[in-house]
């Protein structure tokens, strides 16, 4: 009897073992589906209309011989950075709305100067041209 009931007892922990190989397995197809679908729910139709970057590009042009430090005027200031004197430097800032923009230049250890007014869409790009003397500077699309 003590035979028998070894390899019965084998036999029954052979078969948990498939029960539960079987298990993690419909598990793990059900975590790989349920995250496969959740991505695709997520990402964005680009032929969808309405669908555009949230974003402009500022590309500047340093003519004057100091190094500028830069910010986007709109409804609130945001620093750009720095363009290096007879540097060129693009930046890219989010932008949601139709809006006006300015460009303060400050040079270091020099003057401070606001650019004209350019009204700027998402996805558009604008560009600055720092001149010497700064008031010929010129924020254009």
């Amino acid at each position: 009897m003590t035979g028998g009931g070894a390899s019965g007892g084998r036999a029954a922990r052979l078969q948990h073992r498939v029960r539960r190989s079987g298990r993690l397995a419909m598990l793990l197809a059900a975590t790989v589906a349920v995250t496969g679908c959740a991505s695709l729910r997520t990402a964005p139709n680009p032929f969808e209309e309405g669908v555009e970057e949230r974003v402009i590009t500022i590309e500047v042009e340093n003519h004057n011989f100091n190094d500028a430090t830069l910010r986007a005027v709109a409804r609130a200031e945001r620093r750009l950075g720095v363009v290096t004197g007879n540097g060129r430097q693009t930046f890219t800032i989010p932008w949601s709305n139709v809006d006006d923009l300015q460009i303060r230049i400050d040079i270091l250890a020099g003057d401070r100067f606001l650019t004209n007014r350019v009204s700027v869409s998402p996805g558009e790009s604008v560009f600055l041209t720092i001149q010497s003397p700064l008031y010929r500077s010129l924020l254009r699309r």
